[in-house]
């Protein structure tokens, strides 16, 4: 198993580096360079981390002491090592859910507090309100910070910054949080399908393979005339947020940067336009697909264990669920758009790292943001994967080559983060659910025109606003 940095940057050669470091290595084995941080005696100094009560944070995060549970222990581990070299008692809050991180925030630093030497946050919500108020310090002026280590995610600080500036970042110490699609391998078989596995590693895991697929499974198993839950499908998913992911495996952004370094709006174009029509036929020409609504009561959801659905989209820490599955499945990434397309491509649902700009100590934050993420590779990142990913749910070594695809190939979107939840940008991102999967609509130009200029005016917002922002 290669132990990914799940936010490495340019991730075929990190994938790569790594691969070929751990191939022959146990966890307990591996080891990776050392950062160039001295010990240090800060003499007990508070390190507070602070963080909403979402997502991975409530079970992969935070250990008070050790259980025996092999996650719980790595984390425990990685946090004593980190205080015993700098002397430091690191100590977390949580205000509540997400909504509660920029008020928590705000209020500190208003007030001219170091309340906080880090901030965890959710990976929309708030995110450029902090920035443009002037509550989050610029992580280039963070000392002893390693940009270059295998750790820390270089490709953020193009996707993110802005004038130079970076006010989030990941590092190893950040797990992603990507979705991928499970296949019953049974049915594969059976319908002589090929192997899905040498499809991603030939590079033609594509949207329009998974069509092909998809469409050679179904029936009408109870005879009844109509294609319900209890039917069989070729994919089973939830029509709601995970179905976003199809685009930015079709490395299709919200936004990029113009010729003058600008941010603008990339939501209409000829590759847009061709993934709503591939993805209406998927979901809606044939009954190969069957769509549950989001909060949907469990009778009305169809999973891979039911054995009655060859292709299921699910955020990959959700594995868990199907620990006793009787299903042989497997792991894949999220298609790519076309052979053509050089990497599978994972957005990352997970949080993102700030500091607010009233922290004093900033050596002390380097060191311990440091220190935190370079041990992450040697504790939790193994755990994670070993625990709760491959010990447990993926049942192949091919699986975890695919775990090792998706892990090393997220990505993060400055519309997505910045204005996934602005009006005029809220409609355009969640376009496939919402026009696509639920709509049933490929009426993409209209979507488009309804939002465009609120969405323009958004980006100019935070253009003008960051001008005057440390």
């Amino acid at each position: 198993m290669a132990f990914l940095c799940v936010s490495c940057a340019e991730p075929d050669e990190q994938a790569t580096d790594i691969v070929e470091e751990t191939e022959s290595a146990s966890a307990e084995e591996t080891t990776y360079p050392r950062p160039d941080i001295p010990k240090t005696d800060f003499g007990g100094e508070k390190f507070v981390i602070l963080y909403p009560g979402w997502g991975l944070y409530n079970d992969y995060f935070f250990a008070e002491e050790q259980t025996g549970e092999q996650m719980n222990d790595a984390i425990y581990k990685r946090t004593v090592n980190v205080e015993e070299y700098l002397s430091i008692d690191i100590d977390t809050f949580t205000p509540g859910y997400i909504e509660k991180i920029m008020p928590a925030v705000k209020a500190s630093v208003l007030g001219g507090l170091d309340d906080y030497q880090l901030v965890l946050t959710h990976c929309i919500q708030d995110l450029s309100n902090m920035m443009i108020s002037g509550y989050l310090l610029d992580w280039n002026k963070v000392p002893h910070i390693n940009w270059d280590a295998m750790y820390w995610n270089q490709t953020i600080k193009d996707t993110l910054s802005i004038y130079g500036r970076l006010y989030y970042a990941a590092s190893s110490y950040m797990i992603a949080d990507p979705n991928g699609f499970l296949f019953n391998k049974q049915m594969v078989e059976e319908y002589n399908l090929g192997n899905p596995y040498a499809l991603v590693k030939e590079g033609k895991w594509t949207l329009d393979r998974l069509n092909e697929m998809a469409q050679a499974v179904s029936g009408d198993l109870d005879g009844d005339g109509k294609y319900t839950v209890e039917d069989l499908y070729g994919l089973a998913a939830e029509a709601d947020w995970m179905l976003i992911s199809f685009m930015y495996g079709c490395d299709q952004l919200m936004v990029k940067r113009d010729e003058t370094g600008e941010y603008v709006l990339d939501m209409y174009n000829d590759k847009m336009l061709s993934i709503t029509e591939k993805l209406y036929n998927l979901f809606h020409n044939g009954n190969q697909t069957y769509l549950w609504s989001y909060g949907a009561p469990e009778d009305n959801i169809l999973r891979i264990n039911s054995g009655r659905v060859l292709f299921n989209i699910i955020p990959i820490h959700t594995c868990k669920i199907y620990r006793q599955s009787e299903v042989d499945f497997g792991i894949l990434p999220f298609p790519k758009y076309d052979e053509a397309q050089e990497k599978y491509i994972t957005l990352d649902w997970g949080g993102l790292m700030c500091i607010p700009t009233t922290a004093v100590n900033l050596d002390l934050i380097g060191m311990t943001n440091e220190l935190l993420a370079y041990e992450s590779l040697s504790t939790t990142i193994p755990a994670y994967y070993d625990v709760l990913l491959t010990g447990k749910f993926a049942r192949d070594e091919e699986s975890v080559d695919m775990l090792n695809i998706i892990y090393s190939s997220v990505v993060y979107d400055y519309g997505m983060n910045y204005c996934g939840f602005e009006g005029g940008f809220n409609p355009l991102f969640y376009m496939i659910p919402q026009l696509i999967a639920q709509g049933k609509s490929t009426d993409l130009s209209s979507l488009y025109s309804r939002n465009e200029k609120t969405a323009h005016k958004v980006l100019e917002r935070i253009s003008e606003k960051m001008k005057d922002v440390p």
